[in-house]
């Protein structure tokens, strides 16, 4: 049957930045019938090139998303919306589920990992690694008012989507109890398999843990901004 022709299996990954997004992207692209895409709304991923392209797809995001799972030849077509790639996120989420889209909603505990992680991968600009190496990488400094800007941002937005699934089918991730560790991996995606409706597979990735050694030896004033966070009265688990 010409794939163009056969109802396909449509579904979308949504969640904060740094919270394995793209590892998992990368565990479900390695199925035989899925084909995965990253942030279709981040300009750096170079699905949309074309200015004028970008401001279509914005205008009319589930034409766009259509468009991409039509031209695909799998069949379970997946890409990965962030959160701060579109506003208002509800009822863009909704329009998708009406739409026979269904929704991962893929989340990480750790607010202050979540957010050095950020802190970090911004000023290296290595926000993910795809290979073995010794990870000397030059101290960082984090500005302390700014990363409490932060954290209090992250908590918010996650406190946004936790209204947004209160009401929404679909099927949650989470980074620590999910995919932190690889022997994790085979047990959630068989779980995301069947919630996808199709068969099982063994599956793989191309990324690696970004940072070999701790933040404690990558933020040159980590405990400094421990300390400034708790006289902050900002709750951590670390």
């Amino acid at each position: 049957m010409n794939h163009f022709l056969k109802k396909k299996g449509k579904f979308v990954i949504f969640g904060q930045g740094r919270s394995g997004s793209t590892l998992l992207k990368q565990l479900l692209h390695s199925h035989p019938a899925i084909n995965c895409d990253g942030e279709l709304l981040n300009v750096k991923d170079n699905y949309i090139t074309n200015p004028f392209a970008l401001r279509l797809a914005y205008k009319f995001p589930i034409r766009f998303f259509n468009f991409r799972s039509r031209i695909s030849k799998n069949e379970l077509y997946g890409f990965t919306l962030l959160f701060y790639q579109y506003y208002p996120q509800r009822h863009l989420l909704e329009k998708l589920h009406n739409n026979g889209w269904r929704v991962i909603h893929i989340t990480r505990e750790n607010d202050f990992l979540q957010s050095i992680s950020h802190f970090v991968a911004r000023q290296t600009n290595l926000w993910h690694r795809t290979h073995e190496h010794s990870d000397h990488l030059q101290k960082v400094l984090i500005d302390p008012n700014e990363f409490l800007s932060w954290i209090k941002l992250l908590a918010k937005n996650k406190a946004t989507e936790n209204e947004i699934f209160k009401n929404l089918d679909h099927f949650r991730v989470v980074y620590e109890n999910d995919l932190q560790q690889e022997d994790l991996w085979p047990n959630i995606t068989s779980r995301i398999f069947e919630f996808l409706n199709t068969c099982q597979a063994p599956v793989s990735a191309g990324i690696k843990k970004t940072y070999a050694r701790p933040y404690s030896e990558i933020v040159e004033n980590y405990d400094g901004l421990l300390l400034f966070l708790k006289k902050n009265n900002v709750s951590l688990n670390i």
